[in-house]
């Protein structure tokens, strides 16, 4: 193993507390909440939006062929 490099003082960390942050989270979670994830009522809200893109292509697609069957009669 190599031994560390020795480093001046003027390169070295030299503030008198180091502190990390969590990510905004204000709410404390419970360790089930933690550990089995926490039930989300955005994954109702993502499901009729595909259900909705859906919808629309397949209008969209629909669309397209009738106009080239009009179109090439």
């Amino acid at each position: 193993m190599k031994p560390p490099l020795l480093a001046d003082d003027e390169s070295r960390f030299s503030g008198h507390l180091r502190h990390y942050h969590r990510s905004g989270s204000k709410r404390q979670t419970s360790w089930d909440e933690w550990v089995d994830g926490k039930a989300s009522n955005r994954s109702v809200s993502k499901k009729w939006l595909k259900i909705f893109g859906v919808l629309i292509a397949l209008i969209a697609l629909a669309g397209i062929v009738t106009g080239l069957i009009i179109e090439l009669r």
